[in-house]
């Protein structure tokens, strides 16, 4: 029985669905910038998959790709727009096959999701322009998924938080929970699991292994590793051991938190600055200048309507206050009227 409770966690979570209403307005000002959401779908293993790309008008083009947990979806994401926004740098958010709104029956734990991201950072450069950076910023399959296109040379930055080393180690310790005392039958029952998900999913699980991954030694790669230590579905030594065998820059961080803990304002800020490492010359993208030109146009007469919108409010509001003193300064006027009149009443009656 328990096999096929585990087999369901890895490759058939509980699926979350949403409304793309929560993604926001398609155009908004975030900081005083104009942003446009293109919501758009691309096509990975044939299967449809639903993202979103938030664009704001810079001379080069940065791409942060967020890549969600295991029974997540594109949402999860949002919660760093403004952050990542604020630094140049623009956000997609993507839901995984068998995840969100994306087609799909089943998750891989990275195995087929590390192709839909190559497939993903295509469709970016061949729709809105050659990117100059891609980041990376995954949490639990999300971060594995990232590890495991350490080689990929068009990524420069990865944030793995709550990664694991391997998926069969990840495997042995949810067999733990539910065997207790008789996880000794885990070994005799890790053939079946296998066999299962290779029959069902169509991967096998003694290749999902990021920490194999991980040993690229380039200077143009970047690593932060993050963990909850509470986190009691993948032991933060998972992250320590991922850490130990990187041989690129890196950074590991544990912070307070279990799995799924939303993490603190210090540990995003260190993310941020993190991401903003990189420097490049003043030279223009023209190619992203070029194809992205429509949404600059589109967002720039959004901010100056914006602006003008504000400056009538403003107006409003000091003609509103200006009324307010007056109609203040005449009521005082005719107190001080009556005052005056019942003093010279009570004189002339004295």
């Amino acid at each position: 029985m328990f096999v096929n409770e585990i087999c369901q966690l890895i490759i058939r979570p509980p699926k979350s669905t949403y409304s793309t209403r929560l993604l926001g307005p398609e155009l908004s000002i975030i900081q005083g910038v104009p942003v446009t959401r293109e919501d758009f779908e691309f096509t990975s293993r044939q299967l449809k998959l639903q993202a979103s790309y938030f664009i704001t008008q810079q001379i080069h083009h940065r791409c942060l790709i967020y890549l969600h947990g295991n029974s997540s979806c594109r949402f999860e994401g949002m919660q760093q727009l403004e952050r990542i926004l604020s630094i140049g740098v623009n956000l997609c958010v993507f839901d995984f096959a068998g995840c969100g709104l994306s087609e799909g029956q089943y998750v891989t734990m990275g195995f087929y999701e590390k192709e839909d991201v190559k497939e993903l950072m295509n469709y970016i450069e061949w729709r809105f322009g050659k990117v100059d950076e891609f980041i990376l910023w995954g949490r639990s399959m999300g971060a594995v998924t990232a590890l495991m296109l350490s080689q990929e040379p068009r990524i420069t930055t990865y944030i793995a938080d709550s990664a694991f080393t391997n998926l069969i180690t990840v495997i042995e310790g949810l067999a733990k929970q539910f065997l207790g005392y008789f996880s000794f039958l885990f070994q005799a029952s890790i053939s079946q699991i296998r066999k299962k998900i290779i029959d069902e999913a169509q991967f096998d699980i003694n290749h999902v292994s990021p920490i194999n991954h991980v040993s690229i030694q380039s200077y143009s790669k970047r690593f932060y590793f993050i963990h909850g230590i509470n986190d009691n579905l993948i032991d933060s030594g998972h992250s320590q051991r991922l850490y130990e065998r990187c041989k690129s820059y890196k950074i590991l961080e544990f912070c307070d938190g279990g799995h799924n803990s939303k993490r603190n304002k210090d540990i995003l800020d260190n993310i941020t600055q993190f991401i903003n490492l990189s420097r490049f010359d003043l030279q223009l993208n023209v190619d992203y200048t070029k194809k992205c030109s429509k949404y600059f146009k589109v967002s720039q007469s959004f901010l100056n309507n914006y602006k003008i919108e504000q400056l009538e409010q403003t107006e409003k509001i000091k003609n509103y206050l200006k009324q307010k003193e007056i109609k203040k300064l005449q009521q005082q006027q005719q107190q001080q009227q009556l005052t005056n009149f019942q003093n010279l009443e009570r004189r002339y009656f004295q």
